[in-house]
């Protein structure tokens, strides 16, 4: 079902990369609470399997040393303080894999999903957050129903696997009370072993449900509407107008260099009103003639004046005008079907450069091979 924006209408439209960017700023990114927990227990229970005997020897060990006193000691205030002190650190000292394993799966799991983000923008102090209206208002919205759901569902699936897991346990668990303390201690550990396992069990079940719910909540929560979608896109590319203007003054630079390099072309084929090409060979740079300027009407006739002012050859060939034109890019070689035509159009050009005063005026080429794909 679509969501409705504030205007009435429906959010439609996925999130655009900009959007996604401004609710990373305020701090809106998809969490998993339910994936920090279950990958902490995974921790602890990877680190219960690795570590267990040297921690349960260290317990036993602190306890012999602590609980021991000689007969005939009298102890102070002190030395009971120094006592407890050891005993702590030694404790600590057995539990620092954990801790330091924890803390750091801790903050793991925090930005596993999302990522990491630091915003300002979610520690600013704002009167939403304190206003009871908008906290009724939250308290009874369909988030906090699903969140209120979602707790109610995983405390009793851990319920549920916990009373079993102890139900199945029973009498291992009675047993520990009449066991000696190092295979107390042992039994304990495997207990407790067992006791993460199936725990972690549960929440990677939740985390399954948990994970694709919150990507799913967070992109439909940044979906947008046709109208924003528009504005949108007309904030960052410019209204219209503005762009026609700009593809204008871009075409009339283009237009502008491109005419500057016709006084450089050996020769100009028209049509000869509508179409006018100019095209140079160098053959000691270029394997094929370029076309350095084509146009159209208007463009046309501007090009022919160029080339009448520059000195440049001017030869009607209405069929090659045309093909060159339809085929060829600005400042790219023309086709290879057109190299016979255009060859003996500048073989009439240049001998027309060669010819001699009071010499014979040379010919120009009537009829110019065209191939049938290249007519236009």
């Amino acid at each position: 079902m679509a969501q409705e924006s504030e205007s009435g209408q429906e959010r439609t439209e996925e999130g655009s990369a900009k959007r996604l960017t401004e609710a990373r700023e305020r701090g809106e990114v998809p969490r998993s609470r339910e994936l920090g927990t279950t990958l902490l227990l995974m921790a602890a229970t990877a680190v219960l399997w690795t570590s267990s005997d040297r921690f349960i020897g260290s317990i036993q060990q602190a306890m012999r040393a602590d609980f021991r006193v000689e007969r005939g000691l009298q102890l102070t205030d002190a030395d009971l303080l120094a006592a407890m002190r050891e005993a702590l650190m030694a404790v600590l000292t057995s539990l620092s894999p954990f801790l330091i394993v924890s803390a750091l799966v801790s903050i793991a799991g925090g930005v596993a999903l999302g990522g990491w983000n630091f915003s300002t923008e979610a520690l600013e102090f704002k009167w939403q957050r304190i206003d009871p209206l908008a906290g009724v208002k939250r308290l009874f919205s369909v988030k906090s129903l699903v969140e209120l759901g979602k707790a109610f569902l995983k405390f009793s699936l851990l319920l549920c696997v916990g009373l079993a897991s102890m139900w199945h346990d029973s009498a291992a668990i009675s047993q520990l009370a009449s066991m000696p303390i190092g295979p107390a201690f042992a039994a304990t550990g495997a207990l407790a072993f067992k006791a993460f396992l199936i725990v972690s069990a549960g929440t990677v079940l939740i985390a399954l449900i948990d994970v694709p719910f919150q990507l799913w909540s967070h992109a439909r929560n940044q979906r947008m509407t046709p109208q924003e979608v528009r504005e949108e896109s007309r904030e960052s590319d410019g209204s219209p107008e503005v762009k026609a203007r700009i593809r204008g003054l871009q075409q009339e630079l283009a237009r502008r260099r491109m005419m500057e390099e016709v006084p450089k072309a050996d020769v100009v084929v028209t049509n000869p009103e509508h179409y006018a090409v100019a095209l140079r060979f160098d053959p000691a740079t270029m394997s094929a003639p370029q076309l350095v300027a084509k146009g159209m009407d208007h463009t046309a006739l501007r090009i022919r004046e160029i080339a009448r002012e520059s000195g440049i050859t001017i030869l009607e060939a209405p069929p090659l005008a045309r093909a060159i034109y339809h085929t060829t890019k600005i400042n790219h070689e023309i086709p290879a079907g057109l190299y016979l035509a255009v060859a003996q159009v500048l073989a009439y050009v240049f001998q027309l450069r060669r010819r001699q005063p009071g010499s014979a005026q040379p010919l120009p080429p009537i009829e110019l091979p065209i191939p049938p794909e290249l007519a236009h």
